[in-house]
């Protein structure tokens, strides 16, 4: 199949991409306009127009807030599913950035969807990244999909518009989307900026003391293999009852983020002190996020194939020797 993904310079775009073309599947990818310098996969400046074929993959430099870009790249590249990923992903960053948050977190899939439906009559799939931040503040664990959403940061209300978007384009011209809603994922090997990396390589630092935030919330996280076992499955499946569906990948099971601080602690071997909460608590925090997950075992036939325990080990494996 030919497959447009958005986000393949992130944490599981680039892993999706490498899984996706060993399967022998067409990649079209969208990558933005940066300086010379750094263009590595463009070598000149029609490229820069129309995209250059690098390594089984077609890259077009483009923007998920420029709609007539968006429609040209889809008319080049005529995927059959869409797998859209690409997104501003931090929670914090939102409350103080909501106007960037809402043009490339629901302006961006607004185009990227709109465009596709009008370019695009035999689309078969539209994958998109939710999250679990959707659901907010919530009373009954695990959560289902039918549960109200409740966000608590402009990333999760950015992320809602989006899903209702998309749920609309589906039931007025039978849209193909499929939703899901991502639970905190971890796996990175170069970015640390998040709770997990950023325990794992603090510690493997040995300075005293490691600095977090709150340790109180409670979260399910969920191992980047397994997320990118889901999405595979979706783009490839058959089964026409995920179509307007959203679908929650997690594990059902959250633990504090003290408790997952002392795991990390036994794994890097860390003696040192945690100095909790020396970064200012979010305006509206969120207790506690776990959701079931049922819907996706039956309908993608899927579930998580690693522990918190193992997915923590092989993470902490990344940045054992890093500097």
């Amino acid at each position: 199949m030919r497959i447009f993904i958005t986000g393949t310079t992130g944490f599981l775009g680039q892993q999706l991409s490498n899984s996706l073309l060993k399967k022998g599947h067409k990649i079209g990818t969208l990558a933005r306009n940066v300086a010379k310098s750094d263009r590595a996969i463009a070598s000149n400046t029609e490229s820069m127009i129309e995209g250059e074929r690098h390594k089984g993959m077609s890259y077009y430099f483009g923007d998920l807030t420029d709609y007539l870009n968006i429609q040209d790249v889809l008319t080049n590249f005529k995927p059959d599913v869409i797998i859209h990923l690409a997104a501003q992903t931090s929670v914090a960053y939102s409350f103080t950035h909501t106007t960037e948050i809402f043009n490339v977190n629901f302006l961006g899939v607004v185009n990227m969807a709109e465009a596709a439906r009008r370019v695009l009559p035999k689309l078969k799939r539209f994958v998109f990244s939710g999250s679990v931040e959707e659901y907010g503040i919530q009373t009954k664990f695990p959560t289902k999909e039918t549960a109200e959403l409740r966000a608590a940061s402009p990333y999760g209300v950015a992320k809602i518009a989006a899903e209702k978007h998309l749920k609309y384009l589906y039931q007025a011209y039978g849209f193909p989307t499929i939703i899901f809603r991502n639970a905190n994922s971890y796996g990175r090997r170069y970015n640390h900026q998040f709770v997990i990396e950023s325990m794992i390589y603090q510690m493997y630092q040995g300075k005293s003391p490691v600095k977090l935030g709150d340790p109180t919330p409670h979260r399910d996280f969920i191992f980047e293999p397994d997320l990118l076992s889901a999405y595979i499955l979706a783009t490839e499946s058959n089964n026409k009852k995920i179509i307007g569906e959203s679908i929650n990948i997690g594990t059902g099971k959250s633990l504090s983020i003290k408790q997952l601080g002392e795991k990390i602690r036994k794994i890097t071997g860390y003696k040192g002190k945690i100095q909790w909460n020396s970064f200012p608590k979010r305006s509206l925090e969120i207790p506690k996020l776990e959701v079931d997950n049922t819907k996706a075992k039956k309908l993608l036939k899927w579930k998580p194939k690693y522990s918190l325990d193992q997915g923590l080990k092989i993470t902490a494996s990344y940045y054992k020797n890093s500097d």
